[in-house]
């Protein structure tokens, strides 16, 4: 693959970042009309499900966005040809201590709304994040080897 189609490819990974931070914009901003139609709960139920599920998608949506925001950000690096740099390996680890957050959040929800798809998303993103931790620690010393590379030449 030739430098031109990297560059290309990459435009269009921070494109599709950017619609996906728009994306999850416009659903947070539905959530009011959208959840009654979804589970047919409406503000207001003694259970107060919808508020317990409006919150619940609030809180994924905003920790969504700034996710999306440090990925587009990792990719711009990339394609400036700073992937090896301090700033993605900062990035990298944000996202996971996000994804460490949002596992926590989730954790917290089991207790509140008593769904197995909350254990799941909980373990999912505990896991993640910790694989994002790994992955940053890779660029880092990457990175350390970057510099010293260039320091020779």
């Amino acid at each position: 693959m030739s430098l031109f189609e990297h560059k290309r490819l990459g435009r269009v990974l921070e494109i599709a970042l950017v619609l996906m931070m728009i994306l999850a914009a416009v659903l947070m901003a539905t959530l009011h009309w959208t959840i009654p139609d979804v589970t047919m709960r409406v503000p207001g139920e003694p259970e107060r499900l919808f508020e317990k599920y409006y919150t619940i998608l609030m809180v994924s949506g905003i920790m969504a966005e700034l996710i999306l925001w440090q990925a587009f950000q990792v990719m711009r690096n990339i394609r400036k040809g700073l992937a090896f740099s301090r700033d993605t390996v900062r990035r990298l680890n944000m996202v996971g201590w996000d994804c460490l957050l949002l596992a926590f959040f989730y954790f917290v929800a089991v207790f509140v709304i008593h769904k197995f798809f909350m254990v799941v998303v909980f373990v999912a993103f505990a896991v993640v994040g910790l694989v994002l931790f790994m992955i940053a620690q890779l660029f880092d010393k990457a990175s350390e080897y970057k510099s010293e590379n260039d320091m020779t030449i």
